[in-house]
């Protein structure tokens, strides 16, 4: 999971909890639990909703600092930048002569 990601998340859970509507809080997590491949960034994930859910009242007034201090934490602790190590997967080549049973010569 990239940072933007894991930011929208954040925003999204932070809408959520301010609204006093923790299942949806619950389903953003689990959705993006569910969607992403790293074992830290699901940890931070999780402490994250643990946090914002334990002092959702004495945290209003300071929401910009909780978000930005909760980003730099995941990035600390490993969350990637996009495009960093990963690559994206090639796509076929749109030869008219070779398909993708690897006909053709």
């Amino acid at each position: 999971m990239d940072s933007f990601t894991f930011m929208i998340a954040l925003v999204l859970m932070m809408l959520a909890v301010q609204f006093n509507e923790n299942w949806l809080a619950f389903a953003v997590v689990a959705v993006t639990i569910l969607t992403m491949r790293s074992v830290s960034a699901t940890i931070i994930l999780v402490v994250a909703m643990a946090a914002l859910y334990m002092f959702r009242s004495s945290l209003e007034p300071y929401w910009p600092f909780v978000f930005f201090g909760l980003v730099i934490f995941a990035l600390i602790f490993g969350v990637k930048q996009g495009g960093g190590g990963e690559q994206q997967p090639e796509y076929y080549s749109p030869d008219m002569y070779s398909g993708l049973m690897g006909g053709g010569e």
